[in-house]
């Protein structure tokens, strides 16, 4: 998982360096735990998570052979979703109604818990449930309720939310958001206005007023 603000700079002016607010790029570790399947097969962990910013690796459950990793942060098995939202999106929210663009995206292989940590758990398919009161409840959600929080009390300023949805898949993007039968394959080009961002040509953007819009 990693977070990166940048500032939106002026026309003509170049970013700063990686040491500064203007560009910087952290790394966060998520281990899980074993899921049901695993323990039936009696599946063992060689991860352990040592302290906060190190995550170690035995080469067999046995092994005295280690390999140690460091990490801005690393969260154990036992943390919860808001942990890490606190953590590594919270303080993003600030940056991004101060004008910087801000990424977060989860990457790993397969059954790592992606999904869980971005989206969050069955909770998002109850629709009595809302993103305060489940515990299981992403990144996403999380954010997005930060966000209109962080606009509703600015009655002064005038804003307008709009969201897309895409995959990008086998180095094609997909819009998520288009009519199913609709099978255009998008282009992406770099922003000359804007240094550092891209445009997605075609990608549908639908206007939104509220979290629960969203």
């Amino acid at each position: 998982m990693a977070s990166s603000p940048r500032k939106r700079p002026p026309p003509a002016t170049s970013l700063m360096g990686a040491g500064d607010r203007s560009q910087n790029i952290q790394v966060f570790v998520r281990c899980r735990p074993l899921n049901k399947a695993e323990k039936e097969a009696r599946s063992y962990s060689v991860v352990d998570c040592p302290n906060s910013r190190e995550v170690t690796v035995k080469e067999k459950q046995t092994s005295s052979i280690t390999k140690t990793f460091q990490f801005d942060k690393v969260f154990g098995i036992q943390s919860k979703q808001l942990d890490v939202y606190r953590a590594v999106v919270e303080p993003l929210i600030g940056q991004v109604m101060q004008g910087y663009n801000c990424t977060v995206f989860a990457y790993g292989q397969t059954g790592t818990g992606k999904t869980f940590t971005m989206e969050g758990g069955d909770g998002r398919d109850d629709p009595n449930m809302t993103w305060e009161n489940d515990p299981t409840s992403g990144i996403i959600p999380r954010a997005l309720a930060q966000l209109f929080d962080e606009l509703r009390v600015q009655s002064e300023a005038e804003f307008s939310v709009r969201v897309s949805f895409l995959e990008l898949y086998n180095e094609e993007i997909f819009d998520l958001l288009s009519a199913a039968d609709d099978i255009t394959r998008l282009r992406l080009y770099e922003d000359s206005a804007r240094k550092g961002s891209v445009i997605i040509q075609g990608l549908e953007e639908v206007q939104v007023h509220s979290k629960r819009e969203v």
